[in-house]
């Protein structure tokens, strides 16, 4: 693995498991600083020592992205311990408890959008505003997901608050390009994450099983052309290429990360 990102600082929302633990690690193995923001602090910490103790570089700042004054704390303590901020990658997200839309309550819609809208806006804006004042042509990474394009009967809060994510990524790209800082977008398909808790205890599964369960029946019904499931390694991998100077001519793009799951949805 090259060293892409050597004397970079780094900020992963989200990132005390699943795929921003990921992400945070991929950073990290390619030299770069990487800040673990997550609510759990347990979570956060416990990345960061297996970072440590790989001979990486991590600082955990507890962050609630849905929270302005988090967001500009992150970035001022993640400046402050390793300079400034290189890249930036939008991953903290939550989802529904309901699957219906005529179940779900308006305080968890409400909820599922100050995270995973408000919360990437906040986040991504605070980033590119930092890296403009100190003249970093850096790279802002957003995650979305495979409902973006197609919520599945589901209640639509997750799945629409990611789609809005996918269009605020590509208008903060055409506001960024003349700066020199590139805007994208991952969208996930099916990976065994955390993610998945409220829809197995909804459909009364045993933890860890609806990601699987899923798989089989896409790769059953052919809608899935790559018959295996996302790991957050996966994941992590397509962030860190829009992420490095390999994808220095791209900007304002929606990379499906899905195993041919989207072209077929």
């Amino acid at each position: 693995m090259g060293m892409r990102f050597k004397n970079r600082n780094i900020i992963v929302t989200g990132a005390g498991s699943g795929i921003g633990r990921a992400i945070a690690h991929r950073f990290a193995a390619e030299g770069g600083k990487v800040v673990i923001a997550d609510l759990n602090r347990e979570n956060g910490e416990g990345v960061v020592e297996e970072i440590k103790e790989k001979g990486g570089a991590a600082l955990y700042v507890r962050t609630d992205v849905s929270r302005e004054k988090d967001v500009d704390a992150l970035i001022t303590e993640a400046s402050r311990a390793f300079g400034p901020v290189h890249v930036a990658v939008s991953n903290a997200g939550i989802t529904e408890s309901a699957s219906s839309a005529l179940d779900i309550s308006l305080q968890e819609w409400d909820q599922v959008y100050a995270v995973n809208t408000k919360g990437s806006f906040m986040f991504c804006r605070a980033s590119a505003k930092h890296m403009m004042e100190n003249e970093i042509k850096g790279a802002i990474v957003t995650i979305a997901t495979l409902m973006a394009h197609g919520g599945k009967g589901m209640s639509g809060a997750y799945a629409s608050s990611k789609a809005a994510v996918v269009m605020f990524t590509k208008t903060l790209a055409k506001s960024l390009g003349a700066s020199g800082i590139r805007v994208n977008c991952v969208s996930p398909g099916i990976v065994a994450t955390e993610i998945y808790r409220k829809v197995e205890d909804e459909m009364m599964m045993e933890k860890g099983s609806f990601a699987d369960w899923l798989v089989e029946e896409s790769i059953n019904n052919g809608q899935l052309l790559l018959p295996r499931g996302g790991a957050p390694e996966d994941i992590a991998s397509a962030v860190a290429f829009l992420a490095s100077e390999d994808a220095a001519y791209i900007t304002a793009q929606n990379l499906s990360v899905d195993g041919g799951m989207d072209w077929c949805w």
